[in-house]
């Protein structure tokens, strides 16, 4: 009878030895990927140390090899088999580290204390549509959603470790979408809202707000501009051009906090792709203006610097804002103005808004920076209550009036 051929990756009976000097010695044979015939022959202080660093280099030569993940390992185990990876493309730059702590934080707040138990050979397509059902009743549809994101990713890690057979969230029902936000600025409401932040730096128990300034020069470029507040704060010196017409701005970086790094800024938009120059609108152009007066002359200086020459956080920012909402609430909600929805990205949803229905949705997509005019339609634009009377022109012309 034949031998059967030994398989990539499979070893033959290991013949264990020991030595004269009472170390152990583990000799077998395996093969690799492409067949050819390998003799492996370790020492090590005991026998199990033999036998386990034989399986290690036979499992190094083929791709057939056991994962680090079985069927009966846990989802805890996996998120951390999976995060350290993931970690290791953050070091390595292929991630940002913000994306690396947004994945490590739902895992660690969401999912292990939900179903951190479970064995890998038991989520079934059903039990993952049970959890992430239960997480949308108890949390928020924000929260399901990220869980959802980030259960695919653990377990399409699972499956390539061939821990699993196939990923059973890609199966699961559709979550809902958040709530659309459905508030932009008018012209009427900006001016309004300029004018109470001039106000609001006299009229504050505690004193003036030195950076109140900043306040009403940020919301100027990120309605002239569409840019993110992360964006905003991120430019430099040598980002803008004031000598051409109009001046242009370029949008290439961002501020980022992580735990790792602290606030910096990343070379890059939100989306690397989304790199772009744009126009200067008036108010945009004298805002920038104002900040290059109060900047240091550094190429490389921040428009929107603290006092030691970094650049103004995100969250500064945005505390500074919810400060100013807070205090003049009721003048606000007098203008028509949505309090509750009324965050930085109130003014790229103005920006949008305003472009979208002067100029058409391109124009507006392509200012936005999406590769998608869907994502400007779906989350930006404000759809207009009245259709554009045209259609009543169209129609008479047509049917006869």
């Amino acid at each position: 009878m034949v031998r059967p051929q030994i398989l990539a990756g499979e070893l033959v009976s290991i013949v264990i030895d020991v030595l004269p000097s009472g170390r152990y010695r583990a000799r077998a044979s395996t093969r690799d990927d492409s067949g050819r015939l390998h003799r492996i022959g370790v020492t090590a202080k005991t026998e199990d140390q033999a036998r386990t660093e034989v399986h290690r280099q036979a499992r190094a030569m083929a791709t057939g090899g056991a994962g680090a993940l079985s069927p009966s390992s846990t989802i805890a185990d996996a998120v951390k088999l999976w995060l350290s990876q993931v970690l290791a493309r953050a070091k390595a730059g292929s991630l940002s580290y913000s994306t690396y702590e947004s994945y490590e934080t739902t895992a660690r707040v969401i999912i292990v204390p939900r179903c951190g138990g479970v064995r890998l050979e038991h989520l079934t397509v059903g039990r993952c549509d049970r959890i992430l059902q239960r997480i949308l009743e108890e949390e928020t549809i924000s929260k399901a959603r990220r869980a959802r994101a980030v259960l695919s990713l653990l377990c399409g890690y699972a499956v390539r470790d061939d821990a699993m057979p196939q990923n059973p969230v890609r199966d699961v029902q559709r979550l809902p979408m958040s709530p659309r936000k459905e508030s932009a600025l008018t012209p009427a409401q900006f001016t309004n809202i300029r004018g109470r932040m001039q106000v609001w730096r006299l009229t504050r128990d505690d004193g003036p707000r030195p950076n109140y300034r900043a306040l009403i020069d940020g919301m100027d470029i990120m309605i002239g501009t569409s840019l993110r507040v992360g964006e905003c704060l991120g430019l430099r010196r040598c980002d803008v051009d004031m000598t051409t017409l109009p001046p242009t701005l370029i949008v290439s970086g961002t501020i980022v906090s992580t735990k790792a790094q602290g606030t910096h800024r990343k070379n890059s938009p939100k989306r690397s792709r989304q790199r772009r120059s744009i126009a200067l609108p008036s108010m945009a152009a004298a805002a920038v203006r104002r900040r290059l007066a109060l900047t240091e002359q550094d190429p490389e200086a921040f428009l929107f610097p603290t006092k030691t020459g970094r650049s103004l956080s995100v969250s500064n920012y945005e505390r500074l804002l919810r400060a100013f909402v807070k205090d003049e609430r009721a003048e606000l909600v007098k203008s028509g103005v949505d309090v509750d929805e009324y965050t930085t990205h109130i003014y790229r949803r103005t920006a949008a808004t305003l472009i979208e229905r002067a100029g058409g949705i391109t124009l507006a997509s392509r200012l936005l920076g999406h590769a998608n005019e869907q994502t400007t339609s779906n989350s930006y634009v404000v759809t207009a209550d009245m259709v554009d009377p045209v259609t009543a022109e169209i129609l008479d012309e047509v049917l006869g009036g």
